[in-house]
């Protein structure tokens, strides 16, 4: 019965994309409001050297290697150049970082607590969307760097463009022993794009990326697993092609997980593919203003040594309008989408947005909702610390929010964003007094807080940045906290060029403690950390230094986790 409504759906579909383009003629529709958007002269200024401290530098945002969070969510769907980046195979939407470097960044957009009636399920954190530079003239550069704990690393990656063709190959890898026991890591990557583009109405471009991992789980530290591994092999091939306001992706990913443990005699697989066929049009009308239609159907197969072959399908499609008043500057945007799933309630996302835009300041108010699909990995993987869920339902949010954005000279600028989310049947972990976890559903869940964030351009040669988040993670049927989620984070960002080939960038953070448990009774402190980075480039060639915790804190990650004392790297990048 889905299959058919998903073939009819996508029919239907196809058959509106083409005839509004004869009928009413396309602009293409861009995203504006609310969202965080850096450029790439911000992102060069951040001197990042991951995906993850490059998103770190922004208001209600915490990211890790794997996976990234959005006010204390962290179902978030991430897109390279329309490609989605998240592991298929991990427990929340886990994302393949090292598929993307910041070197080839061009653009960010953070969509906080929005943007899944336009992109789908399981972003009821928010959507981010990063956008690389098109392949030019032969183009790449290498980059390697050494430090201690036997931390090596090495990444190289050539663009270059023949007529309407572009070919682009990456390739790099990571390894270390590590901070503490059982705590090493290896990590390799490879990428190849291949554009074809006729000309500024259709192109296509194929991408291919592969990502081997492997690594120790340490454990809790009053439960080490010294025995325990894990590796992970993820691979994805995808197609996207433009004709005019026409976009179609065709993508396939497959993540492979492999947890051992031999002190328990722990021996699992987890195998998870997604094939997936998204279709969209935009176009600009005179009456309706600028319209966006769609849909998808995705198939999802999982396999593993622990539980019978799985295999679900989701379909959906969407409608979003928007449009501005001609004699007030308000915008409102709305949107629609119709979600089918075949092992969950079939459900309508609806999302709003007003903005009020004058000269130097825009207010937005917006309200989503979205629902949240919980994993294979979260309904029947297995290792020495987790322990499968297959009565996991699917948990349905409504987010709500209200931001101000203000410019009152050039050299100052600054937000503040109220938010408040509702959360039915909640996905948590949660860990028992035995140390070993668990992903339960938590009936209704509230986050309720604030995002203030100033940007204060002191001197031509210093630039301060700072935000501050507030947040309440509570669950409404206990009253009491939500594990992992902290009050207070504060974060405060310093630029100085005090010549225009040195720059350098001190960083301090601030979170205040978590409770480790769903009962309060347990606790991770609070801590402060600082990191500096520096960066001296000539000609063709960049030397940088990075030291993280640099005075050497001991602290502990939210789940519990000991995280790393004082590292530090220095490298050289080199411009072809």
């Amino acid at each position: 019965m889905l299959c058919r409504r998903v073939i009819l759906s996508l029919i239907s579909l196809f058959c509106i994309c083409l005839l509004s383009s004869y009928l009413l003629g396309y602009v293409e529709a861009e995203e504006s409001g609310d969202a965080i958007i850096i450029t790439e002269p911000e992102i060069r200024a951040m001197k990042a050297h991951k995906m993850s401290d490059l998103l770190n530098h922004l208001p209600g945002v915490t990211a890790g290697d794997s996976s990234v969070g959005i006010h204390g969510s962290y179902k978030v769907k991430v897109f390279v150049d329309g490609r989605s980046i998240n592991d298929p195979s991990s427990s929340h939407g886990g994302i393949n970082w090292d598929m993307v470097s910041p070197d080839e960044v061009e653009r960010i957009e953070i969509l906080r607590g929005k943007g899944g009636s336009r992109y789908g399920q399981d972003a009821s954190g928010g959507v981010i969307l990063i956008t690389t530079r098109r392949i030019g003239g032969l183009t790449g550069n290498i980059k390697t760097y050494g430090g201690n704990n036997s931390t090596a690393y090495g990444y190289a990656n050539l663009q270059k463009n023949i007529g309407m063709w572009g070919l682009a190959l990456s390739g790099g890898g990571e390894t270390t022993d590590g901070y503490t026991l059982n705590n090493d890591k290896r990590r390799y990557q490879a990428g190849a794009k291949l554009e074809c583009s006729f000309d500024e109405e259709r192109q296509i471009s194929i991408s291919a990326d592969y990502l081997d991992d492997e690594r120790g789980l340490t454990g809790l530290p009053e439960y080490p697993t010294p025995s325990s591994r894990k590796s992970t092999q993820n691979s994805s091939v995808s197609m996207v092609a433009v004709y005019g306001s026409l976009r179609g992706t065709t993508s396939f990913n497959e993540g492979v997980n492999h947890n051992s443990d031999t002190d328990s005699g722990l021996d699992k697989r987890l195998r998870v593919n997604e094939l997936s066929q998204e279709l969209s049009r935009s176009f600009k009308t005179e009456r309706w203003g600028e319209l966006n239609m769609g849909g998808n159907f995705i198939m999802g197969r999982a396999s593993g040594s622990s539980f019978d072959d799985q295999q679900e399908e989701r379909c959906s499609t969407f409608l979003s309008d928007s449009f501005k008043f001609k004699e007030l500057p308000i915008s409102l945007s709305s949107a629609l989408r119709a979600n089918f799933n075949s092992e969950f309630g079939d459900a309508v996302n609806p999302e709003l947005k007003l903005t009020y835009k004058k000269v130097n300041w825009h207010a937005t108010a917006g309200w989503s909702r979205t629902d949240n699909i919980p994993s294979f990995y979260q309904r029947y993987n297995q290792t020495s610390s987790t322990l499968p869920n297959p009565d996991l339902d699917m948990e349905s949010a409504d987010n709500y929010s209200v931001s101000l954005f203000i410019e009152p000279w050039d050299t100052i600028s600054g937000s503040i964003s109220l938010f408040y989310n509702r959360l039915n049947d909640r996905i948590t972990y949660v860990t028992g007094d035995d140390g070993v976890g668990q992903y339960q559903n938590f009936g209704l869940v509230t986050y309720k807080g604030a995002d203030l964030a100033l940007s204060w351009k002191v001197l031509d040669e210093v630039k301060v940045n700072g935000s501050y988040t507030y947040l309440e993670a509570i669950d409404e049927e206990s009253n009491l906290w939500l594990p992992a989620q902290s009050r207070h984070k504060t974060r405060l960002n310093i630029y100085w060029q005090p010549t225009e080939p040195l720059t350098i960038v001190s960083t301090a953070q601030y979170n205040s403690r978590v409770y480790r448990n769903k009962s309060n009774t347990s606790t991770v402190p609070e801590y402060v950390i600082a990191t500096v980075r520096a960066e001296y480039a000539f000609t063709r060639f960049t030397i940088f230094t990075e030291i993280e915790n640099i005075f050497d804190k001991s602290y502990y990650y939210s789940d519990g986790l000991l995280a790393p004392p004082l590292t530090w790297f220095i490298g050289v990048n080199y411009k072809i």
